[in-house]
């Protein structure tokens, strides 16, 4: 019903889905756009700190759920001024699969 998709940005997505939930949604976007390009944008932080959401999602996790299908590029990491809701240091990392 969408369409084609050429491309995909999911900002806030992930990052806002428990541990048990991103694998089923990782192989359903795969699957609802045809394996388009996305950019995706993480955070890494301490999640002794602060439980998300956002949740912490390190290169690991990306690698786990996405890299049988896409070809992984980091593209940034940024520190998130004055931390993830104040509460604690965080990176906010943008990467592209390709």
């Amino acid at each position: 019903m969408i369409g084609p998709v050429e491309a995909m940005y999911d900002r806030a997505a992930l990052v806002a889905l428990p541990a048990d939930m991103r694998t089923k949604y990782a192989a359903h976007m795969a699957l609802l756009t045809d394996r388009a390009p996305q950019l995706l944008v993480c955070f890494e932080y301490d999640q002794a700190v602060m439980n998300g959401p956002p949740f912490s999602i390190d290169e690991a996790e990306v690698t786990r759920l996405y890299g049988s299908q896409y070809t992984l590029s980091s593209l940034g990491k940024t520190p998130v001024p004055g931390g993830l809701k104040g509460i604690t240091d965080a990176t906010e990392i943008v990467r592209l699969l390709d």
